[in-house]
């Protein structure tokens, strides 16, 4: 019956085995940061969320495109900088990203997170801190961008897609709307790659980030990169030169936009020279340009464009420049001239004839007179009438182009930018760029974190760089300084009840040692058989939890919902991404975790079975080493040895012997 009851107690000993090591692990986990660090070491999440989750994420970024702007122009449509070969660039990209946060790092700071957070939240400790330790990270930033910018060839990518797009609308600016010259799209990339030269853009980038840097690590208050444009200037000014010079471009930059403009405001539409002849406006232009030579007009080509840089670098406080008018005064005139006596032959010869002989006296008494007769009497008087008018004509024509044609014309800043859609507010903008040069600093770094001008958001900036500058360190604090009252005391309560409960942990293992000694006591009389009680007991229970364990895990492992929902949203915007969280790995991955944490689970059960097995080798040991003893040395009448046969135990072995006191004895 005793034995029976022994069984009966192991049988309870088992379930209750099962509980205190689950509920054990339970708290252990909640407790103890070292269980969740092997659990995420043995699952091999670091790796896989280099190689899997950020790979595949820097992919989809890379093939789809980064948006940029470069601030030349003034187009709302965003750059797309595009990669030729994304495959190449994502591992470039996601070896700049490790080489700044590496896997080790980032495990150190995860343990050392957990080893602060997880005590804190149980309520065994009242503060934490976590060093990020940024600093150490940003100051090998600058090396490692010109890694990145070498392997990417990210100049090269910059240039094609970012500087020449948004050239093509500087040069509209600049040289289409000022001064009507015009580039083709072939031109407009050669031009772009003029001015902004690989190893000009290289050196702006490279002083960015080395200026950068110090303010971000703490070493330096603030920080101002200025990226001058003085001789990208000069440059666009020698490729507006080689362009006039190499086509019509050269005769529409100096009459369109500088002499036909003067000779417009100036001369009147139609202008009579007498004798029925008069001169149109066109007509006077078009022969200020026919009589211009190429060497004059491309001196003033290139004098117009000199003005405009002077101007734009702000060596001049204003764009002025005068073309000297006087020899092709002289030369128009002649022109004119010689337009105009065609004209008035033309009109001569369209004078109908005379009728009569009175008609024909009135003619020449009219051509005697100067004046344009009303019929002619033959080609003899069209003779007459141009040796009695072109003197007088060409005298008209003269005093006409000399005193309607300015003799020196003026070409101002008005005449530039007056070309509306609010043209003079964006040479203004540009030409305070080349003089100031683009400046950022810390200031625009805020308000480019803070998306706007709202000052609560400037502030919250602010202090986010602030922090980063002094170290990124996160302590308790940072939690309780954004919550409530009422969640800060809901958060107290959960960390006391934690403390209360894990304070109260011992008493799992006190439950189970009552049966154990239960099961000692009705199963052996003597200490070697309660050792061999309770150890069996022990160690055949733990075993039992450690197989039913294992069979738990291998069973109901394949039936856990291991799949991660994927929006459609994600699928479109990261699809390399997607199809990896929708794939077996992830599943595979939080199998591995729980697996891990199942194994602690049940690797609680093997310090039992160790302990049951020795407590049965020393209860058997010492069994066998009391009855050797007691067949040597006898039996004497002051010892009541008591045979396990008579006390019904069914191993047969001695009990411990009872040896009488001296009172017993009568000493």
């Amino acid at each position: 019956m005793r034995n029976f009851l022994a069984l009966v107690f192991t049988a309870g000993l088992v379930v209750l085995l099962f509980l205190v090591v689950t509920a054990n692990h339970a708290l252990n986990t909640i407790s103890k940061p070292d269980v969740i660090i092997s659990v995420l070491n043995d699952a091999e999440a670091y790796d896989y969320l280099y190689d899997e989750i950020i790979g595949n994420l820097v992919y989809d970024v890379v093939e789809k495109g980064v948006e940029i702007n470069s601030g030349i122009g003034d187009s709302s449509s965003p750059t797309i900088l595009e990669f030729d070969d994304p495959g190449t660039a994502a591992a470039a990209i996601t070896l700049f990203v490790e080489t700044l946060v590496p896997r080790a790092y980032l495990r150190e700071k995860i343990e050392e997170a957990l080893q602060g957070v997880v005590p804190y939240a149980a309520g065994q400790t009242d503060e934490f801190k976590i060093d990020l330790e940024v600093q150490d990270r940003l100051r090998d930033l600058p090396d490692s961008v010109r890694t990145l910018v070498a392997e990417l060839r990210l100049v090269q990518q910059l240039t094609d897609d970012l500087l020449v797009p948004q050239m093509s609308e500087f040069n509209s600016q600049i040289s289409g709307s000022g001064l009507g010259i015009e580039f083709n799209q072939k031109e407009n990339e050669a031009n772009a790659r003029l001015i902004f030269a690989p190893e000009w853009v290289e050196e702006q980038l490279f002083q960015t980030v080395d200026e950068l840097t110090p303010y971000f690590v703490g070493d330096s208050d603030g920080f101002s990169v200025l990226i001058k444009l003085e001789d990208r200037v000069v440059i666009i000014g020698d490729i507006l030169k080689d362009k006039i010079s190499s086509d019509n471009t050269l005769y529409k930059l100096v009459f369109a936009k500088v002499i036909d403009p003067a000779i417009q405001r100036t001369v009147d539409q139609s202008t009579s020279v007498g004798f029925g002849v008069s001169l149109t406006e066109q007509e006077v232009t078009d022969a200020v340009e026919l009589i211009a030579p190429p060497e004059w007009v491309r001196g003033h080509g290139d004098g117009v464009i000199d003005a405009l840089v002077e101007y734009l670098l702000g060596h001049a406080d204003d764009l002025n420049y005068s073309v000297d008018m006087t020899a092709r005064k002289a030369a128009a005139a002649k022109e004119l001239q010689a337009l105009a006596r065609i004209k008035l032959v033309s009109t001569l010869e369209a004078t109908p004839a005379c009728t009569s002989s009175a008609a024909a006296f009135a003619a020449t008494k009219a051509v005697a007179s100067g004046k344009v007769p009303p019929c002619l009497s033959g080609g003899p008087m069209i003779n007459l009438a141009l040796e009695a008018f072109v003197p007088k004509m060409d005298q008209q024509v003269e005093s006409f182009v000399m005193g309607q044609i300015p003799g020196e014309i003026a070409y101002s800043l008005s005449d530039f930018a007056g070309q509306g859609d609010g043209f003079d507010q964006q040479l203004n903008d540009i030409r305070k760029k080349v003089i100031e040069g683009i400046r950022f600093t810390e200031e625009d770094l805020v308000g480019l974190i803070a998306g706007g001008d709202d000052p609560e958001a400037l502030d919250g900036a602010e202090e986010k760089l602030t922090m980063m500058a002094a170290g990124v360190v996160i302590t308790e604090m940072d939690i309780v300084n954004n919550l409530g009252p009422d969640e800060i005391q809901q958060i107290d309560d959960l960390r006391g009840q934690a403390r209360n409960w894990l304070s109260l942990k011992w008493l799992l293992w006190f439950v189970v040692l009552i049966p154990i000694g239960i099961i000692a006591f009705i199963g052996g009389r003597g200490w070697p058989g309660r050792l061999k009680w309770a150890g069996g007991a022990v160690a055949i229970s733990a075993l039992i939890v450690y197989l039913g364990i294992s069979l738990i895990w291998s069973v109901g492992k394949n039936q856990l919902a291991m799949e991660i929902p994927v929006s459609q949203e994600m699928k479109v915007d990261y699809p390399r991404l997607s199809d990896e969280l929708g794939s077996g790995a992830p599943a595979e991955l939080i199998q591995n975790a729980i697996g891990s944490w199942q194994s602690g689970w049940r690797n609680q059960t093997l310090p039992w079975i160790i302990f049951g097995l020795l407590s049965f080798t020393v209860g058997t040991v010492w069994s066998r080493v009391y009855k050797e003893t007691v067949q040597i040395a006898g039996v004497g009448p002051e010892v009541d040895v008591v045979s396990e046969s008579e006390s019904g135990n069914a191993d047969q072995l001695p009990s411990e012997p009872e040896t009488q006191s001296q009172d017993r004895n009568g000493v």
